[in-house]
């Protein structure tokens, strides 16, 4: 079974590198909380699936803390794992979420948009370097779509 861990900040372009890998013919879980991980890919595996994608972000809560140990068991069973972390640049990121209009998962009536986005950052450092990473601040949408593939040999 090939895995595909896709995690980052939000506005990075986790949901356009997990489209890539649905139109792969990957199977896609969007949003998987991390304590979960574990047996969705054993569920999945089972279930005779070969391509699988997941992503993972700070909705995950206090579980993210734990993905580190979650990959390494995993990476145990044999499995190819590929770890993609999406970051960008905060103002680049607060363009994008100003251009969607979308909340930012973090934000709240304490907390301004660039606090959300550096909290974010700061609660994704532990899995930030577990994987390959990519800097979206200066890609188009295209661009990062032809990244994923290639790094994925899609």
């Amino acid at each position: 079974m090939q895995l595909a861990i896709i995690t980052g900040l939000s506005g990075s372009g986790k949901s356009i590198a997990l489209n890539v890998l649905e139109d792969s013919g990957y199977y896609c879980v969007d949003n998987l909380p991390a304590q979960l991980l574990a047996e969705t890919v054993d569920f999945l595996r089972n279930a005779g699936y070969q391509r699988v994608a997941v992503s993972i972000d700070v909705r995950s809560g206090s579980s993210l803390a734990r993905l580190p140990d979650l990959l390494e068991q995993i990476k145990s069973e044999e499995l190819e794992t590929h770890i993609v972390f999406l970051d960008a640049k905060v103002g680049t990121l607060v363009k994008r979420f100003s251009e969607t209009r979308r909340r930012h998962p973090l934000a709240d009536d304490q907390r301004t948009l660039t606090e959300s986005i550096e909290r974010e950052r700061q609660l994704l450092e532990v899995i930030g370097n577990l994987g390959h990473r990519i800097d979206t601040s200066e890609l188009n949408p295209n661009t990062l779509r032809t990244w994923v593939r290639d790094l994925l040999s899609l």
